[in-house]
């Protein structure tokens, strides 16, 4: 990383101040080429804000504030220099030319946080959260997010990697030198402490359904007959107006959609078409889409309307949906007879909207536990490899193998730990993650 790059890391367009940030080897030089003030920037500490102006040639581009990070004691672990300057893009855009022209090549997105990786500022999992806290929808999502960001996943990966390594080196003690009967590290036997290592990556595992639904969030679509108070429902539960609501059945036509916070996961509601058999090209183009985004979602809320039995086109519907259902019985406040198996709600006035949010929770198995929660695919990937190749090296050594049999297993589930940390991850790997990125972060 020997080139010193820049880009706009606050968002692009207009606005009262835009950041523009450099990082590299150069990035002092480079930046006082164009900046000038009564104290050169050559001069000033680390973690100091110099005012001045930034120039081209005679003329004066904007008064800007420029804030001077010496590496290794910064975000990237380079020299940065972040210049805050007024935030018009005509501003913004000439600052850029200028710097570009001076020796600063334009950063690829996510490349400040990569560098910061490849620094040794931040486990990959850390740095994958950098993202996580950008993009969180909900505060259940940004806190699981800084809780990664401040370790929150990797201390647990690195203990256990560490503890799979000093049994690594009692059991090659215990082959180099058999005749000194060297224990394990804690005393206790080879497969005790296999076992409990097993147990602490299956509770990693566990955490990832939540983990990754707080990230990615998940799918609900509102099902069931026209004129059931599907719109009503998820008006209540967005909890203001967003679905168009009358007494004219097949007045949805196209999904209408809203993100609702579920305990901390963000939730995307899909107030679908009522399904039902129609002559309306329109409509029935609005039943197909609903049914379609039905088969797509991870849960659904089945409408019906309390008092009644449920009609042979209502037990259809119930019979083609393949992801988990939460039943509900609506306008209880016209009729409170609800059957066995069902929520009693009033979208209308807004009752039950939290008896359906626990059901969703609990039917999709994402109640909180607190503690430490893999984010992606990725992370369990690699946990999950490691759970079963720790579970292999017990099995070698319940079968009565040698514990040197056991360290063939051992080995790959550490190798397995440093990937989830970034220890050994392949370069291409670390490309895709960062690619991701916005630019500027």
């Amino acid at each position: 990383m020997n080139t010193t790059v820049c880009a706009l890391s606050t968002p692009y367009g207009r606005g009262g101040i835009a950041m523009i940030r450099v990082s590299g080897p150069d990035a002092v030089d480079i930046t006082s080429k164009i900046f000038y003030s009564k104290r050169p920037l050559k001069d000033a500490a680390s973690h100091t804000v110099t005012f001045g102006r930034i120039r081209n040639g005679e003329n004066t581009v904007d008064q800007v504030l420029v804030t001077l990070f010496r590496g290794p004691g910064s975000f990237t672990g380079e020299d940065v220099c972040e210049i805050s300057c007024h935030g018009g893009m005509v501003i913004v855009n000439n600052i850029i030319d200028l710097l570009t022209e001076n020796g600063c090549a334009m950063a690829m997105p996510g490349e400040f946080t990569k560098r910061a990786f490849l620094n040794g500022k931040l486990s990959l999992t850390e740095a994958e959260a950098v993202k996580d806290v950008i993009d969180a929808r909900t505060d259940g999502a940004l806190w699981a997010a800084v809780n990664r960001l401040e370790g929150g996943i990797s201390e647990p990966i690195t203990e256990i990697r560490e503890k799979l390594l000093k049994l690594l080196a009692s059991v090659q003690a215990a082959t180099d030198f058999p005749e000194d009967d060297v224990e394990t590290f804690t005393g206790t036997p080879l497969d005790a402490e296999l076992k409990k290592i097993e147990e602490e990556l299956n509770i990693l595992k566990s955490s990832a359904r939540r983990g990754e639904a707080l990230r990615e969030g998940l799918s609900c679509a509102i099902c069931g007959l026209p004129n059931t108070g599907k719109s009503s429902l998820l008006n209540a539960l967005y909890e203001r107006d967003r679905a168009i609501v009358t007494d004219i059945a097949g007045t949805t036509r196209d999904v209408v959609e809203a993100w609702i916070d579920v305990d901390g996961i963000p939730l995307r509601l899909g107030d679908t078409a009522g399904i039902r058999e129609t002559g309306d090209a329109v409509e029935r183009l609005g039943v197909e889409q609903s049914l379609s985004y039905i088969r797509q979602a991870d849960i659904c809320l089945f409408v019906t309307e309390a008092g009644r039995p449920l009609t042979t086109e209502e037990e259809g519907i119930l019979a083609s949906v393949t992801c988990p259902v939460i039943k509900l019985a609506n306008k209880t406040d016209i009729n409170e007879d609800v059957p066995d198996g069902y929520i009693g709600v009033s979208a209308k006035n807004k009752i039950g909207m939290e008896n359906v949010k626990r059901a969703i929770v609990e039917a999709l198995g994402l109640s909180s536990s607190g503690g430490a929660m893999i984010a992606n695919r990725r992370q369990l990937e690699a946990v999950t490899r490691a759970a079963r190749a720790v579970g292999r090296a017990l099995g070698s050594l319940n079968s009565g193998f040698y514990d040197d049999l056991a360290a063939i297993d051992m080995r790959e589930a550490v190798e397995a730990l440093g990937e989830a940390e970034g220890l050994t991850v392949d370069q291409e790997t670390v490309n895709k993650i960062f690619e991701e990125f916005c630019l500027g972060k």
